[in-house]
Formats: structure tokens, sequence, C-alpha cells
């Protein structure tokens, strides 16, 4: 029995949650698997968040330096200095949509194809959606000022640099961000900096591999006592490397050049590659906008995460009337959220310079 157009938003509104129906094929996506989704979306890389319109988090910059040795009647010295700074990234908000007419064939139809209709273009939405954060996951914004405010993605907390082509602590303040990432400035706390390096060949144990494991030792800091430290942990957990097909296929073929025990399978090595026992991932995104340079991010998950306002997370709204279109309902999703790193000097970039 068909539904009267009275009662499609509110059949919408209870079946958006409850779909198990048929399946079907989808061949919209042209990125085979997308980051955000898979790592961002739940666990310890996604945090709630309840508060007003930023985030904001302390950063101790420096130490008073009064330690000294000492001798019997010595005269005593002390200081006080600004020992903090406030770190403040703003929220971004993300939207997406999809409507119908209940004039429309398929609503005048039964409950099943009305489901299976409705199923669909709620799936579209959320494949603009994660197309949109993916793609600015590997994106930075243009400036602080660009409006509407973006994600700041990956590339904007780990910035390249060519100062120190074997590896430095050189990664700066994003272009169009005077006051830097989350409102610091490197030139005001130089321990903000990422780790950078460049290198030419992806394949070689004197290159690629060899200054990866430089740029792990050194972005592993360890407090001498322990406190309570936001973005803490052990140095080899919750890393995860980002590149291209192009980077992942020559780390494959040394693994290879590595093993004479491959055996009949050709491809023993494929998807395999770790790195101090994390994974080192394949990003499509990072082969339309970054192949040039190949770039191999090494991000430590403790310190980078999307935190999200609580209650406003993938939030769907009940459908409305269209404006002067009577018959015609529009579902919103609305999503507020934004990627902080907590601890730049704890990630690192490589790339071909």
């Amino acid at each position: 029995m068909p539904l009267l157009p009275d009662q499609l938003g509110d059949f919408v509104t209870l079946t958006l949650n409850n779909f198990k129906r048929k399946s079907w094929v989808d061949l919209s996506l042209d990125k085979q698997h997308h980051v955000y989704a898979s790592r961002f979306l739940s666990g310890k890389t996604r945090t709630p968040y309840q508060g007003g319109g930023q985030l904001e988090f302390k950063v101790q910059k420096t130490n008073t330096g009064t330690a000294k040795f000492s001798e019997l009647y010595s005269v005593d010295t002390t200081a006080v200095k600004d020992l903090m700074v406030t770190a403040k990234v703003p929220f971004c908000k993300a939207t997406v949509s999809f409507a119908y007419d209940v004039d429309e064939d398929s609503f005048q139809s039964d409950r099943e194809t009305i489901i299976r209709e409705i199923d669909i273009r709620r799936h579209s939405a959320f494949n603009d959606y994660f197309e949109l954060m993916e793609s600015a996951l590997w994106g930075v914004p243009a400036s602080s000022t660009e409006s509407p405010r973006k994600l700041y993605g990956i590339p904007f907390w780990i910035q390249k640099s060519t100062t120190t082509p074997g590896g430095g602590f050189t990664g700066g303040d994003p272009s169009g961000f005077a006051n830097g990432c989350a409102d610091i400035k490197v030139a005001d706390v130089p321990n903000w900096k990422n780790w950078a390096f460049n290198y030419k060949s992806a394949g070689s144990r004197d290159d690629l591999v060899s200054k990866l494991r430089k740029a792990i030792a050194h972005c592993y800091f360890k407090a001498p006592k322990q406190f309570k430290e936001l973005a803490g942990g052990k140095a080899d957990s919750d890393w995860a490397f980002y590149t291209t097909y192009s980077v992942i296929a020559d780390l494959e073929k040394l693994l290879e050049s590595r093993n004479d025990n491959l055996g009949t399978d050709l491809m023993k090595y494929s998807g395999s590659v770790v790195i101090k026992g994390n994974p080192c991932v394949w990003v499509p995104e990072l082969d339309s906008s970054d192949a040039a340079a190949n770039p191999i991010y090494g991000v430590n998950h403790k310190t980078l995460q999307v935190h999200y306002k609580k209650g406003r997370d993938q939030l769907w709204h009940a459908p409305q009337k269209a404006a002067k279109q009577h018959t015609v309902r529009e579902v919103f999703m609305d999503s507020w959220q934004q990627i902080i790193c907590m601890n730049r000097r704890r990630n690192f970039i490589g790339y071909v310079a």
C-alpha cells in the first residue's frame, strides 16, 4: 500500500538507521579506500569534545632553568618564567544532504521500494561526505581567514621542508597562517616544529629506509619524570605511515630482495609492509594530490586525532520542505569536528624535493 505524502517525512526519519534490506553494487567511488573513514571514525583517534567554538590545550614551551650544583652556604637563586602557551584550534562544520519528491513514482510504491530508494540516496550522501573529508584530510586550508573553515589536514600539521635534506626539526608554520599552527609560531616556540627530510629512492636501504629509522628515533621524546602528558605513550605504539602506491611498491620490492625463500607466491609481501611493527598504508588521495613528491607521513596517532562536538557528529535532521517546492523534502546531515595535533615534533614527513 502506497504511503500518503504527509506520511513520508515520519517514515524516512524512522527508517534512516534501519536499512537492512536488499544490497547493490556501488561504482560511484574513484578511490580504492578512504583513510578518514577507516582510521578516524572510532577508537583512540576520535575524541568527543563538549565546549565552545574552538579546541584549546596547554603547551609547555620552556623550563625555568634554576637547576645548579650547590655548596655549603651557597647563595640561592630562583626565577619565574612564563612556561605555558595555549594552543587554539577552531572547529569546522561539514554538511551533506539528499532530497526526494513525494510525487516520484518510487515514493508512491510499496514500503520496500521506498526504503531501498532512501537507502541508496542516503548512501550516496555518505559517499559525498567521506570523499570531502578524505580530500580535506590530505589537504591544507588556504589561510586562517578562509570561509567556510575547512578541516586542518595532516599536511597542515606536518609541514614539508628542504632546509635539512638528511632530516631535522624544520617543519615550520603553514602558509597563510601568520600565527602558526594552533596559534603557536615556531619563532616563539622552536620545539613546535615537526621533523622533515628529503629522499631520492624509496627502495633504498641507505636512502629512504635509513632516513625513516632516523626520523622515528628523533621523534620519540620521553620525559625523565612522569606527568599528566597529553598525547603520551610508548615509542613504537600508535604509529602509521601514509604514502603513495609508488612508495609502497618500492618497499615491497625491497622486502622481496631480502628474502631468498619466496616460494611460489609472486606477491608474498603485497600489503605487508610494516615499519617497527606499524602499518605502511597506501593513500589513493596522495596519488592524485601529491604524486610528484611521493610523500611518506609518519603519524603518531596519540598526538594527531579528530575531535568532534558531542551530539553534533554526523547528525541527521528530520526531512523538511524545500523552499518554493512544496512536494520536495530535503534531509541534511551536519558534523562539527577538527583535526588537532598536540605534539608536532612527534611526527614527520619525508618526500622527494
